[in-house]
C-alpha cells in the first residue's frame, strides 16, 4: 500500500464500544501503545492511502497473547501461492480451514507419480504466511480424497485412498486412519488416529464440542456408505454413531447456525444423485422424522448448500441425471449429468430452495446458470454464490463465472462487481471459506498450482450494533441493516423502509414461527432495548431458548415474557439483561426472569400467537462484568 496512509482499528469482545475500543494511526506507526480493553478478543481494521481509492480491510481473532490480522484489498482477489514442490497436478487434495488457528490446510494429492501424495501446504490468514510442510513432517501415508477439519486447536486429515495405483481402475486401498496437523510445530504428529472403517470421498464437519464427524463416503464393501464416525480430540479415538438413512458418497455436510448438521447431496452406490435431506443433532446423533430422509429436493449432481440464520439453509443449482439430447453438449455447463429440463411454470432450468429449520422447503426465483455452483458464507445472512451468467438461449461455459450475493429479504441473488471472475481461471477450482466474507481457492493454471484469496467484509460474531430496525442497509435503504429472517419473508414478516418498522403478523397455534435474527453476532452478557409500536410483545429467541407469553400454546413455563394480561397496553419498551445464565426482562413495572444456556448465543425476534407485533428499534449492548 502506498504511503502516507492511515489505518483504523476497532477492538471487539464482550464489552461495549467506547473511546478505548477504537484507534486511528499512521500505517507506518511502530511501537505505539494501544489503550484497548484487556478483554479484546478480535480486531477489525480498514486502511487507505491518501493517493488511492482502494480500501484495505482486515480481521483477526486473538490467539493467546497474539492478535494478528492481514490487510486485503477489499473485494479484489490476491495471489497467495504459486508453483513450488506442492501440490501435484492431478487433484485429490484435502482442503480445509481452522478458525481457531486462522489456518488453511491443503494436504495429499492424487498425483501418484510425485511426492505430493504425502505433501501439505498451509496459508495463515492472519499473517499472510504461506508454508510448504517440511517432508520430514509431512503425511505418514500417501492419501488422496481425504478431508480436512478442525480437531480442537489442531487440524485432522481423515481417510482417503492410496493414490499409488493403476489409474485405469479405482483405488483399491482405502485409508483407515487420520493424521493430525499441529500448527505449533508446523507438521503432522507421528501417531495415527485409527478409524472404525476405512473411508474415502466422505464429508467431514466439526461439532460445537470440538469433535469431528465423518459422514458417508466410499468404503471397502460399497461405493456409498451410510456410516457416521465420530472422532474426539481428547481421546483421539473414533466410534460409530447411528447410520444415515441414505447411503451416500461425496455428500455435503453443513454446520447450521443452531448447531445441527444438514447432510445433503452426494451420490448413491449406483452413482445417481441423492435427493433426500437428513439432519443430525448438535452432537452428531440421528434425529427422527421429518429429519431422517423424509424431506427431499430434485436430485442433482453437485448441488451447493450453505447455512442461513436461525438453523435454515440454502440449496442452489446442480445438474440433472439424464442423457444428453441429440446434438447437446452437456459438458459446456455440467461436470456430471446435463442441464436440468426447464421448469414448466418459470422456464428456468436451474433451481434454488430455502430450507427452514423445521424442514419446510420453499422454491426461489433463480434465473442463473449454475451447473457447478459454489456457495460460501457471507455476513448479514447473505451468502456468496459463484456461478455463471444469467441463463439464456446460448450455452455458457464453466469458466465464465460471476459473483452473486443472496438477499434474504428479496429472496433473490444480486450480481456483485468484483475482479473475482477474472481471477478464477481454471474449470474446477477448489474453494474453502476462511470465515464469513473471506475465502481461499486453489486451482491449476496451465498445470501450475496457484492459490488465491479474497476478503469482502469484516463483520463478525463480536460485532457491535446499535439502533437496529431503524438502521437501513446502505446498499438498499428499503431493507434493514444486519437483520435476517429465517423463513422466506412474506405476509408473516415485513419491513417498511420508509418508516423503519419491522412488522410481524400473528402466528397460528402449532404453525412455524418466523424469526428475524441479528445476523452474525453472538452474545455473552448483554442488555437489550426493544421499542414497540404495538401492544403485543414479540416472542424472543436467545439461542435455543424461546421466550413467549405464558398463554401461548408453545410457551416454556420456566421462561416467559412479563405477563401481558396484567398490562394490555405496554409502555412501548421491552428491556432485557443477561448475566451468565440469568435473563431478566421488564415491561414498565412488570418483571420476569429465567435461566438460559451458557455461551455466546444468537438473538432474534419472532412472531407471537397473541397478535401482530411492530418493532421500531432494537438495541443490544454487550456488557462486561
Amino acid at each position: 500500500m502506498p504511503t502516507p496512509a492511515r489505518i483504523n482499528l476497532a477492538a471487539l469482545g464482550d464489552f461495549p464500544t467506547s473511546n478505548r475500543s477504537a484507534e486511528s494511526l499512521s500505517l507506518t506507526a511502530q511501537n505505539t501503545k494501544l489503550e484497548f480493553p484487556l478483554a479484546t478478543l478480535a480486531l477489525e481494521a480498514n486502511a487507505s492511502a491518501d493517493s488511492s481509492d482502494q480500501v484495505f480491510i482486515g480481521y483477526g481473532e486473538r490467539q493467546g497473547d497474539q492478535l494478528d490480522f492481514l490487510l486485503w484489498p477489499r473485494a479484489r482477489a490476491c495471489e497467495l501461492l504459486s508453483g513450488g514442490p506442492y501440490p501435484g497436478a492431478l487433484g485429490g487434495e484435502a482442503l480445509g480451514y481452522s478458525s481457531s488457528a486462522g489456518l488453511v490446510l491443503l494436504a495429499g494429492s492424487n498425483d501418484g507419480a510425485s511426492s505430493a501424495v504425502v505433501g501439505a501446504a498451509t496459508f495463515d490468514t492472519r499473517t499472510g504466511e504461506a508454508w510448504i510442510v517440511d517432508p520430514r513432517s509431512a503425511l505418514s501415508e500417501p492419501r488422496a480424497f481425504a478431508t480436512v477439519s478442525e480437531l480442537g486447536a489442531k487440524l485432522l486429515v481423515a481417510g482417503g485412498e492410496n493414490p499409488i495405483h493403476d489409474p485405469s481402475h479405482p483405488a483399491s486401498v482405502l485409508r483407515g486412519s487420520a493424521e493430525i496437523y499441529d500448527p505449533a510445530t508446523r507438521g503432522f504428529e507421528p501417531e495415527l488416529v485409527k478409524l472404525v472403517e476405512p473411508t474415502t470421498r466422505h464429508a467431514a464437519a466439526t461439532l460445537d464440542s470440538g469433535e469431528t464427524v465423518l459422514i458417508g463416503g466410499r468404503i471397502e464393501a460399497s461405493a456409498a456408505s451410510p456410516l457416521v464416525q465420530l472422532i474426539s480430540p481428547a481421546t483421539k479415538v473414533s466410534k460409530l454413531l447411528k447410520q444415515l438413512s441414505m447411503a451416500r458418497t461425496s455428500a455435503t455436510v453443513v454446520h447450521l447456525s443452531d448447531g445441527r448438521l444438514l447432510v445433503a447431496g452426494g451420490e448413491n452406490s449406483a452413482a445417481s444423485p441423492v435427493a433426500e435431506l437428513e439432519w443430525r443433532a448438535a452432537d452428531g446423533s440421528a434425529q427422527g422424522a421429518p429429519f431422517s430422509g423424509q424431506v427431499s429436493l430434485p436430485a442433482r449432481y453437485q448441488r451447493a448448500f450453505i447455512a442461513l440464520e436461525g438453523g435454515a439453509a440454502l440449496a442452489v443449482g446442480g445438474c440433472q441425471d439424464r442423457p444428453a439430447a441429440p446434438g447437446e453438449d452437456c459438458s459446456t455447463e455440467c461436470e456430471r449429468g446435463c442441464p436440468p429440463e426447464p421448469d414448466s411454470a418459470t422456464a428456468q432450468r436451474y433451481d434454488a430452495f430455502w430450507i427452514s429449520a423445521e424442514g419446510s422447503v420453499s422454491r426461489l426465483d433463480f434465473p442463473i446458470s449454475a451447473g457447478h455452483p459454489v456457495l460460501l458464507p457471507g455476513t448479514d445472512g447473505r451468502p456468496w454464490l459463484i456461478a455463471n451468467s444469467l441463463a439464456g438461449t446460448s450455452p455458457v461455459k464453466l469458466t465464465e463465472r460471476v459473483l452473486y450475493r443472496f438477499d434474504p429479504w428479496q429472496k433473490a441473488f444480486r450480481r456483485v462487481s468484483s475482479n473475482l471472475a477474472q481471477a478464477i481461471t481454471a474449470q474446477a477450482p477448489r474453494f474453502v471459506a476462511a470465515g464469513p466474507d473471506a475465502f481461499i481457492w486453489f486451482e491449476l493454471n496451465e498445470q501450475i498450482p496457484v492459490t488465491r484469496g479474497v476478503r469482502l467484509g469484516t463483520r463478525s460474531r463480536f460485532s457491535n450494533d446499535v439502533s437496529l430496525v431503524s438502521l437501513r442497509d446502505p446498499e438498499d435503504p428499503q431493507l434493514p441493516a444486519h437483520l435476517a429472517p429465517d423463513h422466506p419473508p412474506g405476509s408473516d414478516v415485513q419491513y417498511d423502509g420508509a418508516l423503519g418498522i419491522l412488522t410481524f403478523a400473528a402466528v397460528a397455534a402449532g404453525a412455524s414461527s418466523t424469526c428475524v435474527w441479528i445476523a452474525d453476532a453472538r452474545y455473552a452478557d448483554f442488555s437489550a432495548r426493544i421499542e414497540l409500536a404495538s401492544s403485543t410483545l414479540p416472542t424472543l429467541r436467545i439461542g435455543p431458548q424461546s421466550i413467549s407469553d405464558a398463554t401461548s400454546s408453545d410457551a416454556d413455563p420456566a421462561c416467559v415474557l412479563p405477563a401481558a394480561s396484567d398490562n394490555p397496553k405496554p409502555d412501548g419498551t421491552l428491556l432485557l439483561e443477561r448475566r451468565g445464565t440469568q435473563l431478566s426482562l421488564s415491561v414498565g413495572t412488570l418483571r420476569s426472569s429465567c435461566q438460559i444456556p451458557t455461551g455466546h448465543l444468537p438473538f432474534g425476534l419472532c412472531q407471537s400467537q397473541l397478535g401482530p407485533t411492530q418493532v421500531t428499534q432494537l438495541s443490544v449492548i454487550r456488557t462486561a462484568h
